[in-house]
């Protein structure tokens, strides 16, 4: 999630909430027969999924109206941006949260925002395997493939009805997560260097301190920890759990 004020990030929720709801209601009342209604349903959920990535860049724009003016992190942005072979559209906003993050289910449409206080806990070398790892996700489609995943999850749940479908769709989502994280990373090396990739996770790692029972929760995390990032990059194993 895009860092906004709290009533930007409310308005957002409750809009959600409410598109998923409409979505929802419309498929009921479109399909009267109740023994159809358990499958438009899942048609419904996936239709939402469609439209929670596919808007997500303005969904990013709403939490972030105003990119930065500031002309110094601009043209340094702008240096290390067009250093890069792949250049997809990124915008600066002001927020002391350090932060890069990429949107967009399409490529075209895909939009990367990076925050000012990210800029000011890295390097240009560190910057420049950020930028090139978060470009990775938008040339290989990292958000697609998720996507992808949960409708082909929600069609599979609506056929099979167990804890165990739902106990390997959870596994399955945590394993995909982490292994486009690696990709991204190894993507980030091969444009920007393997030295700028590691520079990136060391200076990442340094702001966002991990702790010793870290390591015992990662079954539940979405991505690997950052240690487990730069062991992968530098072993050329990734541990998925």
């Amino acid at each position: 999630m895009i860092p906004s004020t709290w009533f930007r990030r409310l308005i957002l929720a409750l809009a959600i909430l409410e598109f998923a709801g409409a979505v929802m209601w419309l498929a009921t009342r479109l399909v009267p027969n109740p023994a159809d209604k358990a499958f438009a349903q899942t048609v419904a959920g996936m239709v939402f999924l469609l439209g929670f990535y596919a808007c997500a860049p303005l969904s990013a724009r709403f939490l972030a109206p105003k990119p930065s003016s500031n002309g110094p992190l601009l043209a340094r942005l702008r240096e290390i941006a067009l250093a890069l072979p792949a250049r997809w559209p990124v915008t600066l906003y002001d927020h002391r949260d350090v932060n890069a993050i990429t949107v967009g289910i399409i490529e075209r449409h895909s939009r990367v925002y990076v925050t000012s206080g990210l800029m000011a806990c890295v390097s240009d070398k560190g910057l420049k395997g950020i930028l090139a790892h978060e470009e990775t996700h938008v040339r290989e489609h990292h958000i697609l493939t998720t996507f992808t995943y949960a409708c082909a999850y929600a069609l599979l749940a609506h056929y099979v009805s167990s804890n165990k479908v739902f106990l390997l769709g959870f596994v399955g989502f945590m394993t995909l997560r982490r292994y486009l994280e690696y990709r991204a990373d190894a993507g980030g090396a091969a444009s920007a260097g393997r030295e700028a990739m590691l520079t990136a996770l060391h200076e990442l790692k340094a702001v966002y301190k991990e702790q010793r029972w870290t390591r015992w929760l990662m079954f539940a995390m979405p991505y690997p920890s950052l240690s487990m990032r730069i062991a992968a990059l530098q072993t050329g194993r990734r541990p998925l759990f």
